[in-house]
């Protein structure tokens, strides 16, 4: 107490223990700090952070899959699920759908804070065709998939997409109700792609010759 005397009246710390919560934003300062008034067990202060956060903090954007070192620095590692969704290509819905699926897959990760997960998103049906190989994701997107990469085994979620059935499924995969499969051989490198621009996207068409069109007569 002694050795902090000057931080302590900075943050207007009068005993001890004191717990301070910070709220999230910019331009705080010291007289933005409030007292932790809950119960002083840890669920307690956790919940007391994680409602702290949902108020003010900034929601931590989810990656998207574009190359091997995102997948190796969010999979990798002991006891860590990375949760992966395949999304619809650009041209199925354009830029709101898409954004649309990200707040529903960034919602089941805030409501799963705390877990062993990590969460991860790429465009199905295009440049990661291994990547889907190696997990099963063969019937459509949206499609999510979990991913023990340590344990060289997946899980995929069977349900629809919507953050409730996300929710539930990683729940099932904690309590052991979900069945894991493991990986054929190595998992699949991810190709290397340019990151998705926020954009709807645009149609290319190949103009053809008029020999092309006609054929052989």
């Amino acid at each position: 107490a002694t050795v902090y005397a000057e931080l302590s009246k900075t943050y207007g710390v009068e005993g001890f223990p004191t717990i301070k919560i910070f709220p999230g934003g910019k331009d705080k300062d010291p007289s933005d700090a409030r007292d932790y008034e809950g119960q002083r067990t840890e669920s307690g202060i956790v919940q007391a952070v994680l409602a702290e956060v949902d108020e003010t903090g900034t929601p931590r954007e989810i990656p998207e899959l574009t190359s091997q070192a995102i997948i190796a620095e969010n999979c990798d590692g002991k006891n860590r699920i990375c949760v992966i969704a395949a999304l619809p290509h650009i041209l199925d819905g354009g830029a709101a759908a898409r954004n649309k699926q990200k707040d529903i897959l960034g919602e089941a990760a805030k409501r799963s804070r705390g877990g062993p997960y990590r969460f991860l998103w790429f465009e199905g049906g295009n440049a990661q065709l291994d990547l889907e190989k190696s997990l099963d994701l063969s019937f459509g997107f949206p499609a999510v998939v979990a991913l023990a990469k340590e344990k060289g085994a997946y899980m995929i979620m069977r349900e629809s997409y919507s953050t409730k059935n996300i929710s539930n499924f990683l729940r099932n995969i904690m309590s052991g109700r979900t069945v894991p499969t493991k990986l054929e051989g190595e998992l699949a490198e991810v190709a290397t792609v340019d990151p998705w621009d926020g954009q709807d996207g645009e149609v290319f068409e190949e103009e053809m010759s008029l020999d092309e069109i006609m054929g052989e007569l």
